[in-house]
């Protein structure tokens, strides 16, 4: 079974504290702190499950998500937002993501997220 994530977070420390999170729990994580190293992996590897920040510096997190969508359209994006703009809640709807989370994240939600995403 492929239980591999990408997690996409320019916050490090958030990045590190879900890597660890995932990691505990059995997943093989990946990790980039910004939109254009996202789009690049996904270019080359499958991911799954792709939690993804929806604010990214340079590439933003709504391009990686265009990019998910053409390079890997099986993965399950659940995305990770401080926002909660409408306009950019509607506008990530209609790209098709798996969830919207809003930070900041509880250990439990992301794995049941997870678990969900891989079910």
């Amino acid at each position: 079974m492929n239980n591999r994530i990408l997690v996409v977070e320019d916050d490090s420390e958030l990045r590190r504290s879900l890597t660890k999170i995932l990691q505990k729990a059995g997943y093989e994580v990946s990790s980039v702190p910004e939109g254009q190293q996202a789009s690049e992996s996904i270019g080359h590897e499958f991911y799954p499950v792709i939690l993804l920040d929806v604010h990214l510096p340079g590439k933003s997190g709504i391009e990686v998500l265009k990019d998910i969508k053409l390079k890997s359209p099986k993965s399950r994006v659940i995305i990770l937002s401080v926002n909660g703009d409408l306009e950019l809640h509607r506008q990530i709807e209609r790209l098709g993501v798996f969830a919207y989370l809003h930070k900041p994240v509880k250990r439990k939600e992301i794995l049941n997220f997870a678990q969900l995403a891989f079910a």
